[in-house]
């Protein structure tokens, strides 16, 4: 089934284009790891294959009227070697008019996105497919377990739907609760201290054992997400939120996957955010109450009344006579000025988010070592944290702009302290910076 020429963006992706600056552009990223090096005329050639399956992903972006939109990309995107800079940003030049690439460095794939095309989920889903034609082109015979959109399964028109506009329901103004959408509109804490220039990024992972971590979790009644964002929080706490006078509140930002909730199979963006904002002027602050912070914020936004509020704000928004008569140069003047108010005064600390498990099929673990996933970091939040599970690894990211790696030490050594083995990586961007 082909896809139509042109689509409008969904619901979340309509943002992007307004907020994205010379310093920032809302990527993210994915490293798959194998058991041998890449093969990069193969790779090119399960690009080709998987790009006909998903053809939601084979676009680019242009300007409307009104709206941007995402029109047919006739042009092929050629894998290239990965970048020592992660998450440069994509532009219609380096990307062939592409929104992501595709990278090869000895023994690992790497993607990246630009979130106007889709979220981690679908993303994930893009990949999965390319990574089983690229292995079946290697000649190998695998069992996909119903896991995998293949590049000869029949192509479901649900899966590049607006799922947002799916389940709308209509309300009236009035009955709009905008703060549950915003949440607090006071400054958050943001982490301190001098930043690489604007291509420098420094990359920490920790890979750790799934099994462990999940048993720790389930012993003390909170699930890998609570406890993981509880401690991010914590060593946010620790390392720099005690030391500044007049300490402002932790805000971390959770994305919520909102696919099972809503039945949907969109590849398209179909999340929503948990804002856990906890108020550090208290004393001497626990662990115990940073996980506690995660896990009501998830839980009370977690349910069916609240997010059906929520994706009817944001749709409210995009459908006011207002904003679909404004021109898009208005939209982008309006845009500027919220984001010149966003740079003085920053809502959030980080965002966290754990995309669970890969839930990659057993006939791939002898070839997958394991996947990595990545959020941007930019100026005015200069830190983000992630967490996938790849069979029994669970892989912690940090992206930082941050020369220092206060945070990042205090969340590693509390793990190791509590008895996880852990393996650590950086890519030495500070080691670099200074040369």
């Amino acid at each position: 089934m082909a896809l139509k020429n042109w689509f409008r963006l969904d619901n979340s992706a309509k943002l992007y284009p307004f907020i994205t600056t010379k310093d920032s552009q809302n990527l993210f990223r994915f490293t798959v790891e194998l058991a041998f090096d890449i093969d990069k005329n193969i790779l090119q050639q399960a690009l080709d294959t998987t790009l006909k399956r998903f053809p939601s992903f084979a676009v680019r972006l242009r300007r409307g009227v009104f709206w941007y939109y995402l029109e047919k990309n006739e042009k092929q995107l050629l894998v290239q070697p990965e970048s020592d800079i992660i998450m440069e940003q994509i532009t219609a030049h380096n990307c062939n008019d592409f929104c992501f690439r595709v990278m090869y460095f000895n023994n690992r794939i790497t993607f990246e996105f630009f979130h106007i095309l889709c979220d981690g989920s679908g993303a994930l889903k893009f990949i999965k497919s390319l990574i089983h034609t690229y292995l079946t082109l290697l000649g190998l015979d695998l069992d996909t377990e119903n896991k995998i959109l293949t590049a000869d399964s029949p192509i479901d028109p649900r899966e590049y739907e607006d799922s947002f506009a799916e389940n709308y329901k209509p309300v009236k103004l009035k009955d709009i609760n905008i703060t549950n959408l915003t949440g607090s509109t006071s400054q958050a804490f943001t982490l301190p201290g001098e930043q690489f220039d604007h291509l420098g990024k420094g990359a920490i992972t920790a890979d750790l054992s799934a099994k462990q971590v999940l048993a720790y979790c389930k012993s003390n009644g909170y699930t890998v997400t609570h406890f993981l964002g509880g401690l991010f929080m914590y060593s946010v706490y620790m390392a720099k939120g005690r030391f500044v006078k007049n300490p402002k509140d932790i805000t971390l930002f959770i994305p919520i996957n909102l696919r099972k909730l809503y039945k949907s199979v969109t590849l398209r963006n179909f999340t929503l955010f948990s804002r856990a904002r906890a108020d550090i002027k208290k004393q001497d602050l626990t662990l115990e109450y940073f996980i506690k912070i995660v896990q009501d914020s998830i839980e009370s936004c977690y349910k069916k009344e609240y997010l059906d509020n929520n994706i009817s704000t944001t749709m409210k928004g995009e459908r006011l006579w207002i904003m679909r008569i404004m021109p898009l140069f208005i939209k982008h003047l309006v845009f500027a000025i919220n984001n010149e108010k966003s740079l003085k005064k920053p809502t959030k600390t980080a965002t966290f988010s754990n995309v669970g498990i890969a839930d990659l099929p057993k006939s791939f673990e002898p070839y997958v070592k394991k996947v990595t996933f990545m959020l941007h970091a930019c100026p005015q939040v200069p830190i983000s944290f992630t967490a996938i599970t790849t069979y029994d690894t669970l892989t912690i990211a940090f992206v930082r702009l941050l020369k220092d790696t206060d945070t990042e030490k205090f969340f590693i050594n509390y793990l190791a302290n509590l008895g996880f083995d852990i393996s650590v990586s950086s890519n030495y961007w500070e080691v670099d910076d200074a040369l």
